[in-house]
């Protein structure tokens, strides 16, 4: 069995964090990431990119981590930025409820039935109520705009979920 750290250099991970996840944190990330991308001496659209990319990923965790209130501790979160040959992952997970799930997932199953044409209206509408029954968040539509690839999976924990974006970056667009 491989230990933590031969994973993370054999996967290329270049920043990881494991805990509560909230604006303070997401700035420190943001400038970590900058800086380490700068060291690699990656384009300003690429840091751009992968920069866009944890904003919208951790504000998704922001707005979704369920947690009791006695059990903060317990629901962490993870972020995870790595490099692939010319791709940088971004890959979050955080705890969500079954309602928080339903949710999420009727508004992912709208934006994949979309052209990036009607996508790109809809981002520009204030207000993002599809119908009756769907309202889609500004943040998911910019994820599925602007990702080459973005996958969003879940798993059960206890009576939970755990949501995983992975979010996909080609350095050569």
């Amino acid at each position: 069995m491989k230990t933590l750290i031969e994973n993370l250099y054999h996967n290329n991970v270049i920043f990881s964090y494991y805990g509560f996840i909230d604006e303070s944190v997401l700035a420190q990330v943001l400038q970590i990431t900058k800086s380490k991308l700068a060291t690699n001496n990656e384009t300003p659209q690429t840091v751009k990119k992968v920069t866009d990319a944890i904003y919208e990923c951790v504000e998704n965790v922001i707005k979704h981590n369920f947690y009791p209130d006695d059990a903060r501790v317990k629901y962490k979160s993870l972020l995870v930025v790595s490099k692939h040959d010319d791709q940088y992952l971004v890959d979050t997970i955080n705890v969500v409820n079954a309602t928080q799930k339903e949710t999420i997932n009727e508004q992912l199953n709208y934006l994949h039935t979309r052209s990036q044409d009607e996508l790109m209206q809809l981002k520009s509408r204030t207000l993002l109520q599809v119908n009756a029954d769907v309202a889609v968040s500004k943040g998911l539509v910019d994820l599925v705009l602007k990702a080459d690839r973005c996958d969003c999976t879940f798993k059960d924990l206890d009576a939970n979920y755990l949501f995983n974006i992975n979010y996909k970056i080609n350095t050569l667009n």
